[in-house]
This record gives structure tokens, sequence and C-alpha cells, in this order.
């Protein structure tokens, strides 16, 4: 072994695991162990018994072997942790293996060891279990990692050079099959140089290409890789074991996705029964298999035996938890693994749904099937709040919406069956709202949690620094800088994500009320917000159901609540994208037959006295100026005489009812009326974009309007990223930046605002650190190119430079879904000033529906190209 060159032996033991050959390996440990008076020897022998138990899948053997493992060399007390951590993977104790990973992680470092092979093999078992736990970008970070390490020991073709190929292939395939594909496949080149057609690790690297064969419909190439598979390891473990199982279980879900029912219960039987054998009753493995003879009963209309399949499945995957009775679900907190557990309660709630509406009629199955809903929805709570990672809990809003979608369909039907309708439409609204914005309203959360728990200013100012820093490592590596350079800002982001998850534990621990008030926000009840309305207002939520082609809108003013249930007409996308085009590029048929359609759906009738609409869009509706529809049928081409929303309604926008909620409760400390205005107006070379003329008189007359001590204006080379970040901006109501931007809708991250370059900073005004921003502004203004746009992430909606500066602290923003020329732009913004500075008692909505329509009624910029792409965000 490489870290112990003097133990001869052990190089032996090591080839001999890597064949797969077990039992010779085993007793060459023990002769060693026997023959060897070192306690450093024997400490390292002791865990190469304990990994080839794990292996052989004796755990409980593994555990007093690794407990009973003593030694005060550091590196050795790493390896073991690292064992230990390995083992809890497998006994699926994620917890206990997310500890001692993480202890291993440190050992390694403290030792000087953090760039070895046994460093690397710590990492590999880190990205499995986040990868087990649905952390995917923690899960590829790990995985990198481990590969890079494994790289710079020389060993580029060898066995853990294939390891991380498969590591990184596994977390690939959630995300992008044909990257998975890939390095799967040079896993597979590597493991045929060295071992040949009939080794275990050939029938590893045929399993996972198996499995994207199946994710991608070949069926019949997804079945030849597994049996294949199969083959191999029946050779190998001829009385059974979990990895024969695992290729059982892909080749049941196979011929269950090809349509043979009886083949595909066949298999998942087999698996069942090597499961046990192995593992005993209760694993998250075993689990997965009667979720998937649940799936296989239900498609089949069996409801009671889907019933007891997923009842098995949430037994097998709670530690305390045996009541097959089919009303009983165990605690939020009773499970082996949250994906597994989650996907049972969800399943189970669909099978409750599927025996009302197709065999018993019975209320109760529907009340059943909402309180496993509730316990899932309390289960993504947990699963986000565990979680250090941004993009990892963005990851989770794909699956958590789907839980919301059925909580919405299910209480509202019972909503139109009971005479307490009243009681389940605020349930079906409450899972509409938990699908808008939950990782955004748990950062503001977090934000004023750490003001509330008195957490000292310093102790603030270095997570903001962590923060910052890590935020620039990733514009960095975004850059594609040289492998060199590639490989130090990994590990430096590396390290850094590892220093601030400690940190933020930290905090945990020693400010308690830091961590409960971080996480005691609750979706509003209607009469909450009902009283944050004026007579004249009225919000819209609405919510779409992909999987059942419906549009929810949920409709609250003052007095009254109600939702509106409809069908998504055919050709929806079509005609979102057509509304849009056809406004952006002058298409005006294109334009009118878009919005007649999207009109039909989208705006409900209202009395007269209602003139300001607060919207809650869902999904793509986040990109759609609803202004620019019709709030009653349009008979004309003529945009001056269209019955534009604009006219009718003042409107603005919010990503959710809670953060709608959370903002209202916040008050600005600054007083008087005092703007910040910043036009760069030209820009570096480097940056490649057109001057800006128009906005230099942009902000030289809306300056005017203001009281020259109440106003401060930066042009030109003074507009530089440098005053943005100096903590300047903290002491004005009113922002406003005239200035270019870009939303990257593959990393939102880098979405940026185009300022002059300052002595520390390069001029690009990334998202990422717009968020580190400590902004106190009742108003900013972004009169930029489509800053109102970004990356559509489910269950969260449109994520950019918008969500960036509500985060740092701007109440309400306007930002634009499309570019504008320069001219047109300033004349709306000036005269949205005007009138602001001359009715003080009028909202931000209906200043700039006064604007918009203004440039209407005038004519020259009547076409909604002009005004309808700015859109005010808040209340």
């Amino acid at each position: 072994m490489a870290l112990c060159g003097q133990y001869s032996s052990l190089i032996k033991i090591d080839s001999l695991i890597t064949s797969a050959n077990y039992a010779e390996a085993k007793l060459l440990v023990l002769n060693s162990i026997s023959l060897t008076s070192d306690a450093a020897a024997s400490a390292i022998l002791l865990n190469k018994s304990a990994e080839i138990s794990i292996l052989q899948g004796n755990l409980d053997e593994a555990e007093q072997v690794l407990n009973a493992v003593k030694s005060d060399v550091i590196f050795i007390q790493a390896i073991t942790k690292t064992n230990l951590g390995f083992l809890y993977l497998n006994k699926a104790r994620n917890d206990l293996a997310m500890e001692n990973l993480q202890q291993a992680l440190v050992k390694f470092t403290e030792a000087g060891k953090q760039n070895s092979l046994e460093a690397a093999q710590c990492l590999s078992h880190l990205s499995s279990l986040y990868l087990s736990t649905g952390k995917l970008n923690q899960a590829e970070e790990n995985g990198l990692m481990s590969l890079q390490v494994r790289q710079n020991t020389g060993g580029r073709n060898g066995e853990a050079m294939a390891a991380s190929y498969n590591d990184l292939g596994l977390v690939y395939s959630q995300t992008d099959a044909d990257k998975a594909l890939e390095f799967y496949e040079k896993a597979l080149s590597v493991y045929e140089n060295l071992h040949g057609k009939d080794h275990p690790k050939i029938a590893i690297a045929n399993t996972n290409i198996g499995f994207m064969y199946l994710q991608l419909k070949l069926y019949g190439d997804a079945v030849n890789n597994f049996e294949t598979a199969l083959a191999i390891w029946n050779k190998v473990y001829p009385n059974g074991h979990p990895s024969q199982a695992v290729v059982l279980v892909n080749l049941g879900r196979t011929y269950m996705q090809m349509g043979d029912q009886k083949a595909a219960l066949g298999y998942f039987d087999k698996a069942l029964a090597t499961y046990h054998n192995s593992y005993g009753a209760k694993h998250p493995d075993i689990a997965y298999v009667f979720n998937q003879i649940g799936t296989l009963k239900l498609a089949g209309n069996k409801y009671d035996e889907a019933l007891e399949s997923f009842q098995e499945g949430i037994i097998a995957n709670a530690p305390k938890f045996s009541n097959k009775a089919k009303t009983a679900n165990p605690t939020v907190d009773d499970f082996y693994n949250g994906k597994v557990f989650l996907y049972s309660l969800r399943s189970k709630a669909k099978a409750l749904e599927a025996r009302h509406f197709g065999k018993t009629l019975k209320f109760e199955d529907l009340r059943m099937a909402l309180h496993c809903l509730y316990i899932a929805d309390s289960l993504i709570d947990d699963i986000r709040h565990h979680s250090s990672d941004e993009n990892d809990k963005l990851e989770l809003g794909g699956s958590a919406n789907e839980v919301y979608e059925d909580g919405v369909r299910i209480a509202y039907a019972m909503s139109e069956m009971t005479i307490d309708y009243k009681r389940y439409r605020e349930v079906a609204f409450y899972f509409a709202e938990k699908s808008k914005s939950a990782v955004l309203q748990e950062s503001i959360a977090d934000a004023a949690a750490k003001s509330f728990a008195g957490i000292p200013d310093n102790l603030v100012e270095q997570e903001k620094i962590l923060k910052s820093t890590i935020a620039f490592l990733i514009q960095k590596l975004s850059q594609k800088p040289s492998v060199e350079e590639e490989n130090y800002l990994r590990e430096s982001l590396f390290n850094l994500n590892q220093e601030y998850t400690a940190f933020i534990k930290k905090l945990e621990t020693d400010y308690p009320n830091y961590f409960n008030l971080k996480f005691n926000s609750s979706s509003p009840a209607i009469g909450s917000l009902q009283q944050l309305l004026d007579n004249k207002t009225a919000i819209i939520s609405y919510f779409i159901a992909e999987n059942d082609r419906r549009l929810y809108q949920f409709i609250i003013t003052q007095k009254h609540f109600k939702i509106k249930n409809l069908t998504v007409p055919a050709d929806f996308d079509k005609y979102t994208k057509g509304l849009n085009n056809g406004m952006v590029f002058g298409e005006s048929q294109s334009y009118q037959q878009s919005a007649s359609v999207l009109s039909k759906v989208l705006i409900p009738h209202f009395s007269k006295s209602v003139s300001n609409l607060v919207i809650i869009p869902s999904g793509r509706l986040g990109t759609l100026p609803f202004e620019a529809l019709f709030y009653r049928r349009n008979k004309t081409s003529d945009y001056q005489s269209m019955p534009l929303v604009v006219k009718r309604y003042a409107v603005s926008y919010e990503f959710s009812a809670g953060l709608l909620s959370q903002k209202s409760k916040i008050k600005s400390a600054v007083t008087s009326p005092s703007i910040f205005l910043c036009a760069p107006v030209q820009f570096p070379e480097k940056d490649n974009l057109a001057e800006l003329p128009g906005t230099e008189s942009e902000v030289n007359t809306i300056a005017g309007l203001f009281a020259n001590n109440s106003t401060s204006v930066v042009k030109f080379k003074e507009a530089n990223e440098d005053i943005v970040k100096s903590g300047a901006l903290s002491k004005f109501n009113y922002l406003h930046f005239a200035t270019h931007g870009v939303v990257d809708e593959t990393d939102p991250e880098l979405s940026r605002v185009y300022l002059q370059p300052g002595q520390q900073e390069d001029g690009n005004l990334f998202a990422g650190e717009i968020y580190n921003l400590n902004l106190n502004a009742e108003l900013a203004v972004l009169s930029a190119c489509q800053t109102g746009l970004g990356k559509l992430s489910k269950g969260e909606g449109v994520i950019g430079l918008s969500r960036a500066l509500v985060y740092a602290g701007a109440r309400n923003i306007i930002v634009s879904f499309w570019s504008v020329a320069d001219e047109s732009t300033s004349q709306l913004m000036a005269d949205f000033y005007r009138r602001l500075i001359q009715n003080k008692n009028q909202n931000f909505r209906e200043t700039l529906q006064q604007a918009k329509i203004k440039m209407i009624d005038e004519g020259k910029y009547s076409l909604p190209y002009y005004w309808a792409p700015f859109i005010l965000i808040g209340f």
C-alpha cells in the first residue's frame, strides 16, 4: 500500500481486494496481523480486514473490527474514520457516515496527507454520500476533487482513476446522460485493460452503462449490459450479494418500462430475496424495490396491493417504524434515506388518490393521501435545512414540485366535495405557495435570524468575506482557466466550502436561537394576506400543474378568496413565447393572437373597485409582462385603442406570497427621499458593449427632480464597481442603474451588471456579488437589458439579478425583460420619477402604470416593445 511501503504484504492484499479475491485477502490479513508486533501496522491491517468485510456485505463484523482499532497516528485515525464512513454509508446511516467522513478529512489535513490516495478515497465516499441524499452539486464537487488528487499522484490509468470516473458518472447520470456515459465508458476501458472481461469492476461498469441506456430508453442495450454484469456477479458471488440485487432491480425496471410486468415482478422478487439475505429486513435498497413493485401494481390498478408495497417500503426505510396499517406513517425524522422516503410517501398518496377515484369514493382515502403529502412537505424542508449548498437546495425543487402539485390537486378536489371547502382551499394555496421561492425566503429569513439571534458583527462580516470569496472563485472557474489554474481554483473552492459549512454549523451550535429563527418561516395564511390589502388591490397567485396540464388561479382580495381551476391551452408554450417575440420583433399578428389566447386563462374579471393587481407567477409565467395582455376581448389592431391590462390595472409582481408577507414587516431606515444614480455611459473595449449616450441625460434629468443634498450621481469613470461595493448604497432610498446587463441562464450567479472597472474591481458586478451587498432601498431600478430574466428553476421561479437584489435588501425593483433603445427608456424613467416626486401618496405600481399609459397615449412609443418589458417586482 502506498502509505506504508514497509509492509510488503499490504501491496498483495490490495491486489487481492481489487481482484475481488476477498477470502484469500482476509486470510493474508489475519496471517500478517499474527506476524507483526508493530501497532501502526496492526491498525492498518485491521482497517484492511474491515474494508474486506464491508465489500463482502458483512457490515456488523466490519463495525466490530473498526471500533477495535486504536492508534495515536493521525493518518491512521483518518483512514479508520474513512472506513467507518464507508461502513455507515453502506448501512444507510447517512448521519454517521457524514460525521466520520468529515472528521477523516480534517485528520488528513492535520497529518499533511490531504493529497494522498487515502484522502481521495474519503472524498470519493463523500461524493457517494452526497449523491445518495440528493445533493448533486456537493457530490460533483467532492468527486472532482477526488479525481484531481488521484491525477496528481500520477496514476492516470490506474484503478483509482477508474473509480473516480465511476463516481462522476453516477453524479452526471442525474443531470446529463451523455456525460455520464462518457465517464462510465472511460472507467470500462481502464478496467478492461487491467482485468480482462470477467472481473467485478467490469460488472460495475456494465451495470452503470446499462442504467444510462435504460434512462435513454434503449432497452435492448440496457438488458445486454445488465445480463453481462449479472453473469459476472453470479460467478463471483454464487451465494448472493447486494451487487447482484442492484442488477436484478434494474432488469426489473427495464422490463417494467418495456411493458412486461410478469418479467419485471420476477426480477424484483429475486432482488428482494437477495437484499434480505444480505441486509435483513431494513435497508433503503429494500425500500427502493418495494417502491418499484408498488409502482408496478398501481399501473395495473391494483390499489390495495400497491399500498401494501409502498407501506412495506416505508417500513424497510424506517429504523423505528414497523406498522403495516395503511393509515400509519413514521415521524418525519425516522428514515435511512430521505429521497427514498420521499418517493414512498408521494407514491402512497398517489395510490390512495387513485383508489378513491377508481374504486372506493371514500373521502378518507383523500384525507390519508393529504397526510402523506404533509409529511413529505416536512421532509423536503428538513432535507433543505440540512444542505449547505444553495445549488443543491435548488435542485431539490424539482422533486419537491411533484409533491406540491399533488397537494394542490388533492386539496382542491377535497374542497369541491365538502362543506368545509374553505379549509381545503387554504390547503391547496399552501401547497401552491410552497413551490415558490422557498430557497430565497429561507435566505432572507437567515439574514434576519442572524440579527435577532444577537450574532456579533465580526462573525457576520466573516461570513460575508467567505461568501464573497466563494463567489469570486466560482466566477474565475467559469472563465475557462488553464488546467493548472483550474485545479488550484477548484481545490481552493472546495476548501472554502468546507470552511463555510463548518462556520455555519458552529453558528447554529453557539447561537441556538439562530437555528430556530432561521427555519421558523411559514407560508402566510389567507387571512394575514388579506390584512395587507386595501379594497382596491387583489393578489393573483398562479400555479401550473405540469403533469395534469391545469392552471390554478388563487385570487385574494380584502374580503374574498377563491380558486379557478383551468385547462392549460394546447400550445401554451408556443403562445407564451409568441407573446414576447411578437412584441420584441414587432410582429403584431403573433402578439395579438398570443395575447388573446393567454388573456382568457390568465386575466380574471374583477369589480370596478379593484384597480391594483399583485401577480405571483408560476414557472415560465415569470417571464411574461401581464400588462401587455387584454382585460377584455380585443377587436382592434390600434395599440392606443387596445384593452390593455396596463390601462385597467396597476400591476406589480412578487416571487411568492411568503416573500410579500416577509417584506411587509421590514421598513426602510432611510427617512428622507434620496437617490443614487449610476451611468457608466461608455464601457471598456474588453466587454465589447455599445455606448449608451442617452443614459447620461437620463440620470441628469432624474437627479434634477431631487433635492441636491439627497442625490448622488456617478457617470463615466466614476460609475465603477468599487463605489457600488463600498457600502455607500445603504444610505439611499432609491438606486438607479442605467447600464448594460446580461443574464446567464446556465449559471445564474454569473449574471451581471456592467460598470466601469475600479482600482480593486473589474467592472463586472455579478449576481453572486450582489447577494453580498447591504442595501436599504425602497426601490432599485436596473434600467438595463434583460435584467428581469434568468434561469427557470422548478419550485423556485426565475433566478437572476432580480432575486439577487431582493436578497441584498431592495424591497421593490424595476427590471426589464428585453433590450430597449435608451432614448425611450430615458423618457419612461424620467416620467416615472417625476410622478413619484409629485404624488408622494401614490404606490410604485400606479406611478409606473401612469408613465406607461402616457407613452402609449402620445403615440411615438405606443408599441408594447417600448413600455412592456419594464416591470415592478414588489408590493
